[in-house]
């Protein structure tokens, strides 16, 4: 049996993988994300959350969103027999000019936490297109997420200088996805049409097809 970690996006948790079902040989495991230091480093971070991964056995590697990019990192130092990216961003150089603009001028400093709770119908917009479990979703990341981790990711996602693509690797993008345009994004291997950022779960039958046809 094979195992396939997972990282998730920004502030979720699980239940965003919920709905994918992976080919015969393999099994999923969650990587949580864990409290951070405000001073630690988004590589330090990487290697800190990597200490749940038994690299002695071949693995696989998947990160969805802000997860894909930690993904990214890990793979700098430990070498998956595959990463499989879901709505994220491979390099520097995909991100909206605004968000490194953002980084720049660290604006992330300035995201109040009750900001995202009053924000919550620009959450449905920004992650979707969603269904009425996915707005559920969002409603319980929203809630409960943390003011400090927030903005301490933001920081790392606005201010990643990644240049390096690592191989072999599957990325998974929606044509709606509003966080990562697909327009700014390196050609995926494959694109969900009118998938949101989302997708690994409101499209979830796709996606899985997908996982078995490159794992099965």
């Amino acid at each position: 049996m094979i195992t396939i970690y997972f990282l998730s996006g920004l502030g979720a948790d699980e239940r965003v993988f919920m709905r994918l079902k992976l080919p015969a040989g393999y099994q999923m495991q969650l990587i949580p994300w864990e409290p951070v230091n405000g001073d630690e480093t988004l590589e330090q971070y990487a290697r800190h959350l990597a200490r749940k991964i038994d690299a002695s056995k071949p693995f696989l590697l998947a990160g969805l969103s802000f997860g894909g990019i930690v993904a990214s990192e890990i793979c700098k130092f430990l070498k998956p027999e595959k990463l499989i990216l879901f709505s994220t961003v491979t390099t520097q150089h995909e991100f909206r000019p605004f968000y490194r603009l953002a980084g720049t001028l660290r604006l992330y400093k300035l995201l109040p936490t009750i900001f995202m709770r009053l924000s919550l119908p620009f959450a449905y917009w920004f992650f979707g297109p969603l269904d009425k479990e996915g707005k559920k979703l969002i409603t319980d990341y929203v809630l409960m997420s943390d003011g400090t981790y927030l903005r301490w990711s933001l920081g790392q996602i606005s201010r990643w200088q990644n240049t390096e693509i690592f191989h072999p690797h599957i990325r998974i993008h929606g044509t709606k996805d509003r966080a990562f345009p697909l327009k700014s994004q390196n050609a995926p291997s494959y694109v969900i049409q009118k998938g949101g950022h989302s997708c690994v779960f409101t499209h979830a039958n796709e996606v899985s097809e997908i996982l078995w046809k490159e794992l099965a």
